[in-house]
């Protein structure tokens, strides 16, 4: 088993209050510290398509990627899940681009995806698109993930500020998705894990809706229920407009576990 952490999960979907249907697709595996969140794009329906199918083919490849692992689990050898992530989202890249060309209904289709998985007492993170994660430590929420978005060149370049950001235009211009190009440039870096800490995947439809203020928040007065937490986090992105679909998934990380590479011997 390569989770060396114990970790505790929940999630949450909706609609919103503008679109038609669910085009977010969310996936959880605890046993291996498996989180997998995508916001899909296209014509009716194809944007469901591409989030589902992507979040499905991720999480079998990187299955399957573990369970084919022949090197020795080496709590600092990171490299390889986050190989792992990069490979998987590539092989779901080349899979849309498949099933959209087949399907004349799916033509154009894309999603956005953020990945987290636990590796001993990292969290390696991988993303292609907006949708994002956070980390609240410590009572204070940080953005770990940067968007690869139009905005956030300008926003890199000077050109707009932060506090103005959230009223551009152009804040849903992105510049990589899971479907839109043959060559795909994922995203991956890891994180070192704290006891206490709560990693938060989210969709564009709830950080267009809530800053960073209003979600740090929410966590802070519910962090105890993660569930309640992610409930509330959809509701008042709701309140706030509900202008796109809203999925968040919580990490809470409850116990670390530093081992050595002799338990590990004694183990296999």
């Amino acid at each position: 088993m390569f989770v060396q952490t114990v970790l505790e999960f929940a999630s949450h979907t909706d609609i919103g209050l503008v679109r038609s249907h669910n085009e977010d697709a969310i996936e959880i595996n605890a046993e291996i510290g498996l989180a997998i969140l995508a916001d899909g794009m296209g014509g009716y329906n194809a944007g469901e398509v591409a989030s589902k199918l992507s979040v499905d083919l991720v999480r079998e490849q990187i299955l399957q990627k573990q369970a084919a692992s022949w090197m020795p689990r080496l709590p600092w050898q990171t490299s390889t899940p986050a190989k792992w992530i990069s490979e998987a989202i590539t092989f779901a890249n080349q899979e849309v681009i498949e099933q959209a060309n087949k399907n004349p209904d799916n033509f154009g289709m894309g999603t956005t995806i953020v990945v987290a998985l636990s590796y001993f007492d990292r969290l390696l993170i991988g993303h292609v698109g907006d949708s994002r994660a956070y980390r609240f430590r410590d009572n204070f929420i940080e953005q770990i993930t940067r968007d690869h978005s139009v905005l956030q060149a300008q926003i890199d370049a000077g050109l707009i500020s932060i506090a103005d950001a959230h009223l551009s235009p152009i804040k849903n211009l992105i510049t990589r998705a899971v479907g839109s190009h043959e060559e795909i440039d994922v995203e991956v870096h890891e994180h070192q894990m704290k006891e206490g800490d709560i990693y938060l995947l989210c969709s564009d439809g709830l950080s267009d809706m809530l800053d960073q203020i209003h979600i740090q928040s929410v966590l802070r007065e519910q962090a105890n229920d993660l569930d309640t937490c992610c409930k509330t986090l959809v509701y008042l992105a709701n309140r706030q407009g509900g202008s796109d679909n809203i999925s968040v998934v919580l990490i809470r990380v409850k116990e670390l576990h530093e081992r050595r590479f002799m338990e590990y011997i004694f183990a296999s």
